[in-house]
């Protein structure tokens, strides 16, 4: 049996550090473990940074110039390292079991490459 593919949460934010923990949290607390949370800071303006302090070890922050969610979630795309890749916003949260459900449909719906 192979491997459970990694999949990349991209949670892109600016100046939502009092609701950006709840979203974060909801990533953590997934059924499904193979996960790559990267928090994109969007140029914040308040104390994000001081906000994502306590995950450190659980999740990467990319810092970035104030551009927008458009380009925060590119910034997102382009570091991610999964197989698969999913978006939160980070005034939202997840279902416990959103991920797991998601893998298991893609997987149980994908093409097989070797024809």
């Amino acid at each position: 049996m192979s491997a459970l593919p990694l999949v990349s949460v991209v949670i892109p934010t600016f100046n939502r550090a009092d609701l950006l923990p709840a979203a974060i949290d909801s990533v953590l607390g997934q059924t499904y473990e193979r996960l790559e949370i990267l928090v994109v800071d969007d140029g914040s303006t308040d104390h994000t940074m001081e906000v994502l302090r306590p995950y450190a070890d659980r999740i990467r922050v990319i810092a970035g110039e104030h551009r927008g969610p458009s380009a925060a979630r590119n910034l997102g795309m382009r570091a991610a390292t999964g197989e698969y890749l999913c978006f939160l916003d980070s005034d939202d949260v997840y279902y416990p079991y959103k991920v797991q459900a998601q893998v298991e449909q893609m997987s149980a719906h994908s093409i097989n490459s070797a024809g």
